[in-house]
């Protein structure tokens, strides 16, 4: 995020330095928190939803045995169990061919959950139908009542529950989508039309005069505005290849954070950057979760005083899952910044300053990861990534 601060605010607009009386009621501890995808806690991945598909259609099998066992042998009862064990197979064909359906991890739990609770309510209104049979003189068929009804709310649910998901998941797409055009539309109307006005204004300032000490001058504005200019649509472009890369990759996290330390340590030396390492997890994200670390501590080191030491802290927390924070003593992230990722709307006094801060949230939000801006005490800020850990190889 080394370009949330940098740019010349004496060549934009002087309004954005009025945005405390539009945002005081939204910047409450902490800043910002976005849920990125909503996740399952398991701090390793052995058990997977396609197992969870295949225990709930074994267990409707298993009724369906039940009552085979306990009604006796007769036609009829075996009829009835086999009517039960072919919806209940059903669930765990769906179960075989769930890694193929293009939902995510944390979608599928969402499908599995459903589906048990579907198959708890239609097993809750088998048993309300039996007992007003009961209360009636008719004691029989419980089981079959039980277990039916168990087998089709699971087959029901699981495949009701994955369609569903999958179009809120299809939707949450579409409105990504829409927020990362805007961002790219908000970045085209404002940055680079700054940027270009500044520049062409000292190119016609060097066209109109004899050339002297001022030419130079010159020349050095307008060449770091179109430096500038350079940098914005490589990072526009670095954020779109992110919404639109699916593929993933594994890392280690202490070895990756190490790795970026030193970098950022070798670019900016006077910056102490203390580091504190509790394990080394695996985790499975996007590939550009090194760039968006290292922007994290880029941002942190340009605006840490050279006295006070940037921290790194890896840990878990109570589901299992990493946890990245990166803090610094700065002066914070500026109010605008949060207010262009809370909304893609545009307002007069609401422009993305830098991208960097967008590099992060899209690696994180394609991650299925959870990614928080939160205060330091007493400035700065807090850059929180959260993300599940996969199982050893």
């Amino acid at each position: 995020m080394t370009d949330w601060f940098d740019a010349d605010e004496s060549d934009r607009e002087a309004g954005e330095r009025t945005l405390q009386a539009s945002v005081t009621g939204r910047l409450a501890k902490p800043f910002i928190s976005l849920s990125v995808c909503p996740s399952v806690s398991f701090s390793h991945r052995r058990v997977r939803p396609q197992h969870g598909v295949y225990a709930l259609g074994t267990f409707c099998v298993g009724l369906g045995i039940g009552h085979l066992v306990t009604e006796g042998e007769g036609l009829g009862t075996g009829l009835e169990a086999f009517v039960i064990c072919g919806i209940s197979l059903l669930v765990v064909a769906t179960g075989y061919r769930l890694p193929d359906r293009p939902i995510s991890r944390s979608g599928q739990w969402r499908a599995l959950r459903t589906a048990v609770g579907v198959a708890g309510s239609f097993a809750l209104l088998a048993l309300a139908v039996w007992l007003i049979w009961a209360l009636e003189g008719n004691q029989t068929e419980f089981t079959f009542l039980l277990a039916f009804a168990t087998a089709l709310g699971s087959a029901v649910g699981i495949r009701s529950g994955l369609y569903a998901v999958e179009a809120d998941e299809r939707l949450n797409e579409a409105r990504d989508l829409t927020k990362l055009l805007t961002i790219n539309q908000r970045v085209l109307r404002h940055n680079l039309r700054n940027e270009l006005a500044v520049a062409l204004g000292n190119l016609d300032n060097i066209d109109r005069r004899d050339h002297g000490p001022e030419t130079a001058e010159d020349v050095r504005t307008a060449q770091t505005h179109l430096e500038s200019l350079l940098e914005t649509t490589d990072r526009t472009r670095e954020i779109v290849s992110i919404w639109n890369t699916d593929k993933r990759e594994t890392f280690r996290l202490q070895a990756l954070l190490e790795r970026r330390v030193e970098a950022v340590g070798e670019t900016y030396p006077d910056v102490s950057i203390e580091t504190e390492f509790d394990g080394d997890p695996r985790v499975e994200s996007h590939p550009t979760l090194p760039t968006a670390i290292e922007e994290a501590l880029r941002n942190a080191a340009e605006h840490t005083p050279t006295d006070v030491a940037v921290s790194v802290t890896l840990r878990r927390d109570q589901t299992g899952a990493a946890v990245v924070d990166i803090a610094d003593t700065g002066a914070g992230i500026p109010k605008f910044n949060v207010d262009a990722i809370e909304s893609p709307e545009e307002t007069p006094l609401v422009h993305t300053q830098g991208l960097g801060l967008w590099i992060i949230y899209w690696t994180v939000e394609t991650s299925d990861g959870l990614f928080e801006l939160l205060e330091n005490d007493p400035t700065g800020t807090v850059i929180r990534i959260t993300l599940e850990t996969v199982e050893e190889p």
